[in-house]
């Protein structure tokens, strides 16, 4: 590792750049790359394109999930070039109530930068507005938004997360769909505090009990993108905290190559390939297992998350409930983790753009 990466904040033993002299890096890390320069590479589909076609099939997104044993949160920007998105939805889970705020719009109108730390993403209207920010000086990320939609609830969102040693357990990813096309992804789980409101509801993230989830992710995508993906987390009876990342989709050799994480702790745990499946569709139990006796759980979703887009050549046919779980997950460690002591959302994700 270099003497900048040694200094890079959060770097843990990610590299500086995740493509250089021609090729990707394909890993797994602990940590933050320095640039997640996706856009660097030359032929990520086996042909010369221009590089205004070429970073139309990049996808990048950013996404965090909050809660605590009483709300969870998913907040959603998301830029697929030919269309782009912002979403946001909260449930109570005491009350069982639903709000959401969804705003899709032809075209790239959210920007990403190849650097995460720092890192500043808006989206702003005439009537709504969702950032993400990150602060190396203050360690922080923060989570803003003024959603006033007409004849909807409106959602206002303010919610700090800390980004200082043991607060913050990142790890990030560079996957192959190929030997040229790549997915990166950086996922990091963080104690968190922060008030939102719907309407006339409202309720406070105390950092004693609440945590959340970032995922930043960008990647050259087949045309037809799918794939199924779990999370959760939690705080257990010892107060550890706890959380889980599982994903099934279309890279390459995934026993070599997968995001698949258990956090515990102060510890980030690799886990095996899983599969993803739902026998009674969306709305009962989808099924999560591998094959070497390490996850066997099922996701019983609550609340519906979906969401169904249909711009010409541009679709997005997408469930993404909010749930509860039951089963266990085992560290390499030998700690098994009741699941039921967490709570979180699944993806089932089929896109073609």
């Amino acid at each position: 590792m270099s003497n900048s990466s040694q200094r890079r904040p959060l770097a843990g033993d990610a590299p500086d750049l995740l493509y250089e002299n021609g090729r990707f890096s394909f890993g797994k890390w602990q940590g933050i790359p320095g640039r997640a320069n996706l856009r660097d590479a030359k032929n990520p589909y086996s042909c010369f394109l221009l590089n205004f076609f070429k970073n139309s099939r990049l996808k990048e997104w950013q996404a965090l999930q909050v809660g605590d044993r009483e709300w969870f949160l998913c907040a959603i920007l998301y830029n697929a070039k030919t269309l782009s998105m912002v979403s946001i939805d909260l449930w109570d889970r005491k009350k069982q109530q639903h709000y959401s705020f969804r705003h899709v719009s032809p075209g790239s109108h959210i920007k990403f930068k190849d650097s995460l730390y720092p890192s500043d993403v808006t989206f702003v209207n005439s009537n709504s507005s969702l950032s993400v920010y990150i602060h190396p000086e203050q360690a922080r990320l923060r989570l803003e938004a003024s959603c006033m939609p007409r004849n909807e609830t409106p959602i206002m969102l303010d919610i700090e997360m800390s980004l200082a040693e043991g607060d913050c357990l990142p790890f990030s990813v560079c996957l192959p769909f190929s030997k040229e096309r790549a997915l990166y992804s950086t996922k990091m789980l963080m104690h968190c505090h922060g008030k939102v409101q719907a309407g006339e509801a409202s309720h406070s993230f105390n950092p004693s009990d609440s945590l959340a989830i970032l995922d930043d992710h960008k990647g050259y995508y087949p045309y037809r993108l799918h794939y199924d993906w779990v999370t959760a987390f939690g705080i257990l009876p010892d107060h550890r905290i706890a959380g889980f990342n599982l994903t099934d989709n279309q890279v390459r050799d995934q026993k070599t190559y997968n995001e698949n994480r258990l956090w515990l702790g102060s510890e980030i745990y690799p886990l095996p390939p899983v599969k993803i499946t739902h026998p009674y569709g969306h709305e009962g139990a989808w099924i999560i297992q591998d094959t070497e006796g390490m996850v066997d759980m099922s996701f019983y979703p609550e609340v519906a998350h979906d969401i169904k887009v249909k711009l010409g050549l541009a679709e997005i046919d997408y469930a993404g409930p909010f749930g509860r779980f039951e089963g266990t997950i085992r560290s390499t460690a030998g700690d098994e983790i009741d699941v039921s002591l967490l709570y979180g959302m699944g993806e089932d994700k089929n896109l073609r753009l």
